[in-house]
């Protein structure tokens, strides 16, 4: 990148004529802020001087009436010539085609200006790289990120920077042996569920490896870019070869719709009944007005000028799916590339996954994300105890997820394949509850018409996962301990067991052994259920699953709800500081109420406090004493009311701050510690 003198120069002082005393350069100086004056000869500059040798003549005893003494190392330019670096001169004085001065620059700031513009641009190249860029020192600290980066990881520099890069970047990388010196190609790499394919090489300064960098690029994008560019370059045998076993067709159109050369696999039952050979050098505009096609992605593509996709039909309505994207040349459109590939069957195999997944699990199995050493442990549990058949108790606090872990060990053991059913014991009505579970023969009952079977009979091959058993009436107790000893229903109406085959997977928030204790919940049953017991720790005491669980539910929201928010470094901190008494489930609607309701694109730290304390500032009454309590409870008290009013009245934590007089981070600690 080059730049031309006028981009720097800067405005002329005022002048100084030749003979002038130090009195009046003196004068001068002290007028303006520059530190240097031109002395003029009729209207033209033929030296300089700054007020540092001007402070030496002064200094070394000359008389303020005399003449002052000046410098003409002076290099003319032409203020649209390109900059250079100059040598043997102090000043740069820049002239217009009349040759009159126009402005300067010293030599050392010209230098500088060069080295920042230098560095901008740099700067700017490394952000508008197609390819993320992330820099660490050799602590694996990340000191740099371009936009590229952040674009594809979803997240802004300021949250990763001072990050141990090493611990939150899944990778087989040997990372000592980049500090030694090793360049390693084509690592695939995971970051939040993202794959990542990329090199990893040392960075030298003065002969020493000072740290990695990192330079990467999303594995689906990769795919893309060569199914969307690699063809315009020119295909070679072998990129054909990848494109015909990728099941994808290449169709080159001429912006006049005429169809110049298809590779890659023909999609000859959608084109029917034009071979491959006959397609080339159809129009595709005729081919729409025959009905062959429709909609035509090449018209809109030549419209729009950049890329379409769009699922396409033929008379059939078999369905293909293409992608037109258009080829410029010094921005006239050359050509239009369409990338096609048929999604009948795709369709139909995601139908079939689909009933498939409906009977195995209404909700589909949701992903476990966590970063934590107690969620990596509890993981390793999870995949052993799949392998038995012993009854499992998952206890935890509300909303930690107890049943995605469930959902994992069926997903982990060898009943995979057969139905996983969850019941929720609070939600059903007692009186509907041993129905629901065991079923009911025709005529059991006012109402049954019909014979039903139960939730048990339902899950026969596979498992049942009974949430908040400790909401179970005893009297269904007994029947549940009946099933699980002798592995047997029977539905109401009816005296004949039925065999079901069915792992018990239970869940609660409850403590078991409290309620045995005082004959709320019977001890033979706990005892049938407590064969291996596993515990999902709360959100609170796993901080380090937060980050990945907020990131993964920004993502989620952001593709459910067409935004593209992303998460700032203090708003992450925030939520990384808040306590979460309602665990996992409350950090999504959290999450769900940022992306929904904020208007900016960054969410910051205080978009994150109302999301999570708005709701209890309103309705807040002040504090009346009505009678003796404690000096410090009662100090508490005042606090959080006046907190809670203020976050009410002002709506961010900055201003309820600056009314409070206190600091953001005290608001932040004392609403954390009320929620607590």
């Amino acid at each position: 990148m080059r730049w031309k003198w006028q981009e720097v120069l800067q405005t002329l002082p005022s002048k100084l004529l030749a003979g002038a005393t130090i009195q009046e350069a003196a004068n001068l100086f002290a007028e303006q802020e520059s530190s240097v004056l031109f002395i003029y000869e009729k209207e033209v500059i033929v030296g300089y001087i700054t007020l540092t040798s001007l402070m030496k003549q002064i200094k070394n005893g000359s008389s303020l009436d005399r003449a002052a003494n000046y410098e003409t190392d002076i290099l003319f330019v032409k203020e649209a010539g390109w900059v250079e670096v100059c040598y043997n001169c102090e000043i740069i004085v820049g002239v217009n085609e009349q040759n009159k001065a126009v402005g300067y620059i010293t030599v050392q700031e010209a230098k500088s200006q060069l080295a920042r513009r230098q560095l901008d641009f740099l700067n700017h190249s490394l952000d508008s790289a197609q390819i993320g860029i992330i820099t660490t020192n050799e602590a694996f600290e990340v000191n740099f990120m371009n936009e590229t980066a952040s674009q594809i990881l979803g997240l802004s520099s300021s949250i990763l920077n001072g990050r141990n890069y090493r611990n939150i970047l899944s990778t087989s990388v040997n990372w000592e042996s980049i500090l030694a010196g090793d360049v390693l190609f084509g690592v695939d790499s995971m970051f939040n569920f993202k794959k990542i394919t990329g090199h990893f090489s040392p960075i030298y300064h003065n002969g020493r490896v000072r740290g990695v960098v990192h330079l990467f690029y999303l594995q689906e994008h990769l795919k893309r870019t060569v199914g969307e560019l690699e063809f315009v370059r020119g295909i070679s045998e072998e990129l054909q070869a990848i494109y015909t076993a990728s099941n994808e067709q290449i169709m080159v159109v001429q912006p006049s719709g005429e169809i110049t050369s298809i590779t890659g696999t023909f999609l000859d039952s959608f084109w029917r009944p034009y071979s491959k050979e006959e397609l080339i050098g159809q129009n595709v505009y005729d081919l729409q007005e025959k009905g062959l096609v429709e909609p035509n992605v090449v018209d809109h593509c030549l419209r729009e000028r950049e890329r379409v996709s769009l699922p396409q039909r033929n008379r059939q309505q078999t369905s293909i799916l293409s992608t037109a994207v258009p080829v410029l040349k010094e921005g006239k459109l050359e050509k239009v590339i369409v990338l096609s590939r048929d999604i009948s069957l795709e369709k139909a195999e995601q139908q079939k996954t689909h009933e498939s997944e409906g009977r195995l699990t209404p909700d589909g199995v949701k992903k476990l994300v966590y970063r934590s050493e107690e969620m990596k442990e509890l993981v390793e549990q999870l995949k052993e105890v799949a392998e038995t058949e012993s009854t499992v108790l998952i206890s935890g606090e509300s909303g930690v997820g107890k049943e995605v872990v469930a959902s994992h060990i069926h997903e982990f053991s060898r009943r995979a394949k057969g139905p996983f059913i969850t019941v929720n014991c609070g939600a059903i009505p007692e009186n509907l509850l041993e129905s629901e579970l065991f079923g009911h023969e025709k005529g059991a009952f006012t109402g049954a018409d019909t014979r039903k079977i139960g939730l048990f009979e339902a899950a026969d091959g596979g498992t049942i996962f009974l949430d908040e058993i400790a909401e179970l009436p005893l009297h269904m107790q007994v029947k549940l301990l009946r099933v699980l000893q002798e592995k047997e229903i029977v539905r109401i109406g009816s005296f004949r067991p039925i065999k079901v085959d069915v792992r018990v997977l239970a869940a609660t928030n409850k403590n078991l052994r409290k309620m045995v204790a005082e004959q709320t919940f019977r001890d033979d049953l706990f005892y049938r259920l407590h064969v291996i017991p596993l515990r999902v720790q709360p959100l609170r005491k796993r901080k380090s699953d937060i980050m990945p669980l907020a990131l993964s539910f920004l993502e989620e929201l952001n593709q459910m709800y067409n935004r593209s928010k992303k998460l700032s470094r203090e708003g992450l901190e925030l939520l990384e500081t808040y306590q979460w008494p309602g665990n996992i489930r409350e950090l999504q609607n959290v999450m769900e109420r940022l992306v929904v309701i904020g208007r900016r694109e960054i969410i910051s730290e205080d978009d994150v406090f109302r999301a999570i304390w708005d709701t209890e500032a309103e309705g807040t009454e002040p504090l009346t004493v009505r009678g003796l309590l404690p000096l410090k409870q009662a100090i508490q008290e005042v606090e959080d009311q006046l907190i809670r009013l203020a976050i009410g009245k002002y709506k961010t934590a900055t201003k309820a701050a600056e009314a409070l007089e206190v600091s953001v981070s005290t608001i932040s600690r004392r609403m954390r510690k009320s929620a607590d």
